[in-house]
């Protein structure tokens, strides 16, 4: 499971984000802020073994948040939440290129 600690501090995220895996499911937060709008934290979670990027986006599931230790905590929720929601998506079986 992911602790509020893992997920770094607010600092951390106005500069790269953050991608983890855990038992086969892997995840991603990043900042984002759209103009005229407040920063969000955007995090996704989808099945291994493959990178954000060559995944298919259907295969993804999202979550935002308020860019703040609030939202940071809400974000571990829903994380550690679709884990064990979730976790025939995340089963050895699922692991094929």
């Amino acid at each position: 499971m992911l602790t509020f600690d893992e997920v770094l501090n607010l600092n951390y995220y106005k500069k790269t984000s953050y991608s983890g895996w855990i038992n086969g499911m892997r995840f991603l937060i990043r900042r984002e802020q759209h103009e005229d709008q407040d920063a969000v934290f955007h995090a996704w979670v989808w099945p291994g073994p493959l990178i954000f990027d060559l995944t298919e986006d259907d295969k993804k599931t999202d979550f935002t948040a308020p860019f703040s230790d609030e939202g940071k905590q809400e974000v571990v929720d829903w994380i550690n939440e679709q884990y064990l929601t979730h976790g025939e998506l995340w089963s050895q079986e699922h692991k094929t290129l």
